[in-house]
């Protein structure tokens, strides 16, 4: 069975002949932009994916679902979904492949919080990515200081 391989959040993602590049990959914080009165604000999030196919599953088609959602209620946020697949490899046909998939989305998140990154091949294997989206600039809410080395040796809190 197809399996979902690979799941990251990023700032932008492309998916070229089987390979992902990733910029800005690995995230778990994101800030939403200010945005008119009323409006929810438009954030960017790349959502980079690799799916593993057995050598006798090439040649056939597979359905995948990638989700943002909220937590802990579940409220869907954006869901997109299609099919993918692999040709057998005629120099190792007995080769399990992978294929890549990068998505770049525009998502209004309706709240601050955390959310779920989902992706799945429907019945067979899901992985699942936790993240926090927060109001204002980064390092404007306490414990959400970007990741690094303090002067006392540790890191700051708030990164996972």
């Amino acid at each position: 069975m197809a399996v979902v391989e690979t799941l990251m959040l990023a700032n932008h993602v492309e998916a070229l002949s089987g390979l992902l590049y990733i910029h800005g990959g690995g995230w778990s914080h994101h800030w939403r932009p200010d945005a008119p009165p009323g409006q929810l604000p438009p954030s960017q999030v790349g959502i980079a994916v690799t799916f593993l196919i057995p050598a006798a599953e090439a040649g056939l088609t597979h359905s995948f679902v990638l989700r943002l959602v909220a937590d802990p209620d579940g409220e869907e946020v954006m869901r997109l979904e299609g099919t993918f697949g692999v040709a057998v490899d005629p120099g190792n046909p007995d080769a399990a492949q992978r294929t890549a998939l990068g998505a770049n989305v525009t998502v209004g998140f309706p709240r601050p919080g955390r959310y779920l990154a989902r992706a799945e091949v429907p019945g067979v294997s899901e992985r699942e990515v936790e993240f926090w989206v927060h109001d204002g600039p980064p390092g404007s809410q306490p414990g959400t200081q970007p990741a690094g080395p303090t002067e006392e040796g540790g890191t700051v809190p708030g990164y996972m």
